[in-house]
């Protein structure tokens, strides 16, 4: 464990305008830890957000690793996803197949990670581009 981290906690969240909405609508709402299989090999993982001891409680820099479950029970040694971004507004989530990460859940804006297999990592998924609302006119 890197002793310049803590885990985050929920008090390491700022209250927001729609929290009261997560919460009813999840019931326990935590906004630093989520689970399920993210590498597609049909066993729990776990992501977690890390603090940094360091940081201004204020606005704390989170780091964000990866927990893969092993045949065992147990789990493998984090692999960092992220280091050092804002999340004190934000939250993680997982989106079927996609690690979801919002720095500011009042916005849009969000980075999705999947598991690559070919890599044997995470990488980040870059958003298709929109498609047209309507087929392209033909060209005869």
């Amino acid at each position: 464990m890197n002793p310049d981290l803590r885990a985050a906690s929920d008090g390491d969240r700022r209250k927001g305008d729609g929290d009261d909405d997560v919460e009813s609508l999840y019931g326990v709402y935590h906004p630093y830890f989520v689970r399920g299989d993210v590498n597609d090999d049909g066993l729990l993982d776990f992501v977690l957000a890390f603090v940094r001891r360091d940081s201004d409680p204020d606005s704390p820099w989170f780091s964000i690793v990866v927990f893969a479950g092993r045949g065992d029970g147990s789990f493998s040694t984090g692999a960092s996803l992220e280091r050092d971004i804002s999340l004190a507004d934000g939250d993680l989530a997982i989106d079927r197949d996609s690690i979801v990460v919002t720095p500011d859940v009042s916005q849009d804006a969000a980075r999705r990670y999947r598991w690559d297999p070919g890599k044997q990592r995470h990488v980040f998924v870059r958003d298709a581009p929109e498609e047209p609302s309507s087929p392209p006119p033909a060209q005869t």
